[in-house]
């Protein structure tokens, strides 16, 4: 449509310059007359260049926004607090308690969780259960502190997760997400990106999840090179890396989004 009411206007501004040139002909010598109407008939692509060129600017004025945004974003809290150093097994027993927490995901909409008191004793294993919004991975941000509490805390094993660094509390804290994600380079990175176990390790954790027979029937084992986000995987397949990676962790605290009767028989009572 723009680009008809563009033609239309470029032609009635030729036809107008041209009936113009043909009314005023015996006052104009004819070298001039073809100035004007060549120049008139690139009316039209001008026209076009404005309006392409003024779309693009409107396009490249948001990043502009965007970077103005994350320029007055509230910081996250420390990476890592030196005053504040927990053990390797931590946490041993994997007991979670809410008190009274409640967070929002801005300031300034209605609280997602709202006094949430709840307690999770050691080896329990609980399904959250609700409609779409209910806050269901709502309390899976808010332990893993993506989202911050408005008042209230979380306490895991006794410790305050407020009170300590971010990536001790990440570090500690494993998740199978509703959607998986590889990276690409070879199935074993995916499987230890910090190359912290031996190639034996691995595979008695693919064993334990019922995966060695998969992996030992790819070309190349663990060296199977993974295009990105998994494309030359099935959608099952991709999150096959996660259940292992969780055999060789066994944690004491395993959060799971999505979870099915399929992928539970994968992971670890």
């Amino acid at each position: 449509w723009l680009a008809f009411c563009l033609n239309t206007l470029g032609s009635t501004i030729i036809f107008v310059t041209t009936i113009l040139a043909i009314q005023n002909r015996d006052t104009m010598s004819p070298a001039v007359v073809g100035l004007i109407i060549t120049y008139s008939l690139s009316v039209t692509d001008a026209l076009k260049w404005f309006v392409r060129t003024n779309s693009e600017l409107e396009n490249k004025s948001i990043s502009i926004e965007r970077i103005d945004e994350y320029c007055h974003l509230k910081p996250e809290a420390p990476w890592d607090l030196c005053n504040q150093k927990l053990t390797n097994d931590w946490p041993q027993n994997g007991i979670i308690r809410f008190q009274d927490y409640s967070t929002r995901y801005r300031e300034n909409l209605d609280l997602v969780l709202k006094e949430i008191n709840l307690s999770i004793e050691a080896s329990e294993k609980v399904g959250v259960i609700g409609r779409t919004g209910a806050g269901k991975s709502s309390i899976t941000l808010a332990l893993f502190r993506v989202v911050e509490p408005v008042s209230g805390t979380i306490f895991i094993d006794d410790i305050d997760i407020t009170k300590i660094g971010l990536h001790n509390l990440r570090e500690k804290l494993t998740i199978i997400p509703q959607d998986p994600v590889l990276f690409t380079g070879n199935l074993r990175i995916n499987l230890d990106p910090n190359n912290e176990h031996s190639d034996d390790e691995i595979w008695k954790s693919l064993e334990k999840s019922y995966l060695k027979t998969f992996v030992s029937n790819l070309s190349e084992g663990l060296e199977y090179n993974i295009e990105e986000g998994g494309a030359n995987l099935s959608t099952s397949e991709i999150a096959f890396p996660f259940y292992s990676a969780v055999q060789g962790r066994l944690p004491s605290l395993l959060l799971s989004n999505a979870f099915t009767k399929e992928n539970a028989k994968l992971i670890p009572c």
